[in-house]
Order: C-alpha cells, then sequence, then structure tokens
C-alpha cells in the first residue's frame, strides 16, 4: 500500500494528558512507519481537548484517564456528547473492572492499560469504527463540531 494511500485513511490523533512527559511518551508510541495515525494535536486538560479537535478535524484521540481519574472521565464525557462519532481510546495505570465500566459509560470505546506499546494503539485504532477521513468531512461541508 502506498503512503499517500495510508496517509488519506489514517486516523486523525489528538492526545490528550494532563502531564507533558506522558504525552511525548505517548507522541513515540502513536507515531510509526506504517501511517495507520497521523498525530495532530495535543491536549492537557478537556477544554483544550474540544478545541484541538475541533480546530484539527481529528476523528480519534488517546486519553489518559488519570488526570486524575474524576477529570479524566469529565474529558471522555465531553467529547463524547460534543463529537458523538469521535473514536475514543482510554489509557490508564489503573484500570480495574470498575473503572474500565465507568470509561466505557461515560462514552470510550476501549480501554488500554497502560504501559501501552505501538501494537496495542494500533489495534486499538484499527478495531475503532471507520470514519470518513478529514477530507471528506470537508468535502461534505461537515465539520466535527455539527455532528
Amino acid at each position: 500500500m502506498s503512503t499517500e494511500i495510508m496517509s488519506a485513511t489514517a486516523r486523525r490523533v489528538v492526545l490528550v494528558d494532563s502531564r507533558d512527559n506522558r504525552r511525548e511518551l505517548m507522541r513515540l508510541v502513536v507515531r510509526g512507519d506504517d501511517a495507520r495515525a497521523i498525530l495532530v494535536g495535543e491536549a492537557d486538560c478537556e477544554l483544550a481537548a474540544l478545541a484541538v479537535v475541533d480546530r484539527e478535524r481529528a476523528d480519534t484521540v488517546v486519553v489518559d484517564i488519570q488526570m486524575p481519574i474524576p477529570e479524566g472521565l469529565a474529558t471522555v464525557a465531553a467529547l463524547r456528547k460534543r463529537f458523538p462519532d469521535l473514536g475514543i481510546v482510554a489509557c490508564s495505570f489503573d484500570l480495574d473492572p470498575s473503572t474500565v465500566q465507568r470509561v466505557l459509560a461515560e462514552g470510550a470505546d476501549t480501554c488500554l492499560a497502560k504501559p501501552v506499546n505501538r501494537t496495542d494503539i494500533h489495534k486499538a485504532l484499527a478495531a475503532l469504527p471507520p470514519q470518513a477521513t478529514a477530507s471528506e468531512r470537508i468535502v461534505a461541508g461537515a465539520s466535527l463540531s455539527g455532528r
């Protein structure tokens, strides 16, 4: 598959974590040679996440729910409410069964236990429902905030 085709079908990803060093690590995990994901932005809180997803026409977020957990859950809920078709991959070091249930109830599509590697992230991205690419949304005249 050519790089051009892969880039056209790659997910436009925003990383959300309150800690710079954790976003830096996740940046290395998400990026790769296979162009399944294009990192289009980062955010450190709920309001920044909402703005970056809208501005960058992202179709997926990878969010650490320990921002602490109540803020992480609120971020997932706010993203799901504003962007119903957004792919949401939640990550955490603390994924006991009750936390997983809470994260999924707030709107995450899947939960990954940290530490995660590139294979884990790319499998999670591949398992998300298909999304229109950003160029298809622009051609159709739709914006993420108008979903």
